[in-house]
């Protein structure tokens, strides 16, 4: 007798999106937290452009979108009060991969929380705080978790678990699995939300000293501010309080007062991973299944994604597909965090030398920190289902968005027609009657896009973007990626790549 499909440990913007995700798939989950109430802490504060398509997928962009901001320029400071502005460190996608939020927004975690924790509310969840997960066993059917919570302990059943619960997971430490990798105990850096008075909110401030920047960030919509400073080489780390980080600031002659201090830490640099993100019933995402630098702030978009890329998966096992598609899940997200450990890694080496240099090479520094292809998350490829087509987007490429499509009661882009937990099947100028018989409301769409009746590409810009034959399908999965392109004669191939059966009518 299971109490739910789904026990997710851990309701960070990881557990949240998956949370979401599933229940908007009618697929019961339980999402628990063991800190007594929402996080309030800045934690990430940069959400990338594939990140915010993944919210739009699941009704919770809104709020970020309001509350983020796009261009956040740098403010130098010296030890005499001068100043030196440079151009923001986040870079635009670029235009050709179509992306309705192509530029990375500043905002605080606990923002993106918010709007997960609020859909998630839209969607009959919940979260339950101060429950933590304490024992987990394994059978063949699913997993009993021994939960403690305050109104005493307690043991729930569950098909699959999910740890979600960051770079120290408990249920990671429950099975005994290792993060492999290495940790720098001689990269370390104070960091935590702070209020000030009088500093312009509009800039990213820094000041260099011999110890390395220190860097203030404003935090959108809020009277916050995020401090990081690197912790000097060969220096034990003191214990982060107020007074600590402003002798950070008057070391450096700021002329800054720090009027409150809210969530403070060490961060140490670990650049670490799980081989397999799955363990017989029990999955991992985010922080729980990699760790990282946080040169181009990838961790909880990096997260965002393994979650969203999970959900689906996960849903059409519990509705009856083979349990095997969920090892596709590891297959797919760990080479992206084996590149994302090796180019932060690489970035944080190159940028580290030169932190306490003057306002030109550090803000060149700091401003190769970021790229469009990994660090938006547009650019990553998974493997492929069937053989592809010559032109346009292949099979294991995000789907880019075509906009100026219109047709009888609809008026959009193709992000419209994929919106949702759905496949979706799209037909280039094929009118075969058989094809519309392929609909299942619930698992798979199709829409038939032409160059002269149905949904028209009034623009061309799908036809520019996809380069598509003559009566050509595309299949695309529910995360919005390309699962096979084939000509007409060959859509068997095509519904070989659904984890269902689709009935032939």
């Amino acid at each position: 007798m299971f109490q739910t499909d789904v026990l997710i440990v851990g309701a960070g913007p990881v557990g949240l999106t998956l949370a979401c995700d599933l229940a908007r798939r009618g697929v019961t989950c339980q999402i628990i937290e063991r800190d007594a109430t929402a996080n309030r802490a800045s934690k990430a504060k940069t959400i990338q452009p594939r990140s915010l398509e993944v919210l739009d997928d699941l009704g919770a962009v809104e709020h970020v979108v309001r509350h983020g901001v796009a261009d956040l320029p740098l403010r130098f400071h010296d030890s005499s009060g001068g100043v030196v502005d440079r151009p923001s460190i986040t870079v635009r996608a670029r235009d050709s991969f179509r992306t309705p939020y192509p530029d990375p927004l500043w905002i605080g975690q606990f923002d993106v929380e918010h709007a997960l924790r609020e859909r998630l509310h839209q969607l009959g969840g919940s979260v339950e705080h101060r429950v933590e997960a304490v024992g987990l066993v394994q059978d063949e059917d699913g997993v009993t978790a021994s939960l403690r919570a305050p109104d005493g302990d307690r043991a729930v059943r569950a098909r699959y678990v999910v740890g979600t619960d960051g770079g120290k997971s408990t249920v990671r430490r429950l099975l005994g699995l290792p993060l492999e990798g290495e940790t720098r105990e001689w990269e370390r850096w104070y960091i935590g939300d702070v209020t000030v008075d009088g500093l312009d909110r509009d800039h990213m401030h820094l000041w260099t000293s011999d110890d390395g920047m220190l860097v203030l960030t404003p935090l959108p919509h809020s009277d916050l501010w995020q401090l990081q400073a690197p912790v000097p080489a060969g220096v034990e780390p003191d214990s982060p309080t107020r007074e600590l980080y402003q002798r950070l600031l008057d070391e450096r002659n700021a002329g800054i007062t720090l009027t409150s201090a809210s969530w403070l830490s060490v961060y140490r640099v670990n650049i670490r991973m799980l081989t397999d993100y799955r363990s017989g019933r029990v999955l991992f995402a985010g922080d729980a299944a990699h760790v990282h630098t946080p040169a181009g702030g990838q961790g909880m978009n990096t997260g965002i994604q393994d979650a969203y890329n999970l959900g689906w998966k996960l849903g059409a096992v519990v509705g009856g597909a083979s349990p095997d598609l969920l090892d596709t899940y590891s297959a797919e997200r760990a080479p992206v965090a084996r590149t994302v450990l090796a180019l932060s890694t690489e970035k944080l080496d190159r940028t580290t030398p030169r932190i306490g240099g003057d306002p030109d090479t550090l803000g060149a520094a700091l401003g190769e920190l970021a790229d469009d292809a990994v660090t938006t998350g547009l650019g990553i490829h998974y493997g492929r289902c069937s053989g592809d087509l010559a032109e346009g987007p292949v099979a294991g490429d995000r789907a880019p968005n075509a906009t100026g499509l219109h047709g009888p009661g609809f008026t959009g882009a193709l992000f419209d027609l994929t919106r949702g937990p759905q496949w979706t099947l799209i037909a280039f100028d094929n009118d075969d009657p058989a094809l519309i018989n392929r609909t299942i409301p619930t698992v798979l769409h199709v829409h038939r896009i032409n160059t002269d009746h149905g949904i028209i590409d009034g623009d061309g810009e799908f036809q520019r973007i996809f380069a598509p034959r003559r009566g050509e399908l595309i299949l695309i999965r529910p995360d919005g990626y390309l699962a096979a392109r084939v000509p007409e004669d060959r859509a068997a191939d095509l519904f070989d790549c659904l984890p269902f059966p689709v009935p032939v009518r």
